[in-house]
């Protein structure tokens, strides 16, 4: 299983999309709930906002993927960020990571995933060839299928501390990264 991600940040706004645009990157795909919004929320926190900005300025195109069925919550929030959306997409299936990349025109070299949980956002995009960022959930509520999966994530982010990569610096020529630190 292609489990582990490329990187893991604290947040979304802590991805540089200078450094994603420098690096070859010029789509992005997101996960909704506990990425860019808190779960089941419509309200976009002023980071989020901001950095949704500068990728639109860079010119890395977004669409959201959700598995969220809410349809004109999603509407309304990709129409805030300037993105495009699926709802209901069916993640971890690879069908739902095809139907974004042919929404943005994209080819998987050239785009990454970014999400809050293993079993569903970075496990399919893996498969795909996507770059993987996972992020912390922005909040502690969550639909209740997902307690189960974010308890075995537990176990695996004490695995991972050692190996994966943060994704922190804002600079396109300083391609250090740092090892995830142990308080994560």
């Amino acid at each position: 299983m292609h489990l582990q991600p490329d990187f893991m940040v604290e947040r979304i706004w802590d991805i540089s999309p200078q450094r994603l645009r420098a690096e070859g990157i010029r789509f992005l795909i997101i996960d909704l709930d506990n990425t860019l919004v808190d779960w089941g929320q419509a309200r976009l926190r002023g980071e989020v906002e901001r950095w949704a900005k500068q990728c639109r300025e860079l010119e890395l195109s977004i669409c959201i993927c959700t598995n969220a069925r809410c349809k004109p919550r999603t509407a309304r929030i990709a129409a805030r960020l300037g993105a495009g959306y699926l709802s209901a997409a069916g993640k971890p299936f690879a069908q739902a990571y095809r139907r974004a990349l042919e929404l943005l025109r994209a080819d998987a070299p050239e785009t990454a995933f970014i999400g809050d949980q293993i079993f569903t956002d970075t496990w399919g995009a893996n498969r795909l060839g996507l770059r993987t960022f996972l992020v912390k959930p922005l909040s502690p509520r969550d639909f209740p299928a997902t307690r189960l999966p974010r308890l075995l994530e537990q176990r695996l982010f004490r695995s991972w501390r050692k190996s994966c990569l943060l994704y922190t610096s804002p600079s396109p020529r300083d391609r250090t990264r740092s090892r995830m630190p142990s308080s994560a």
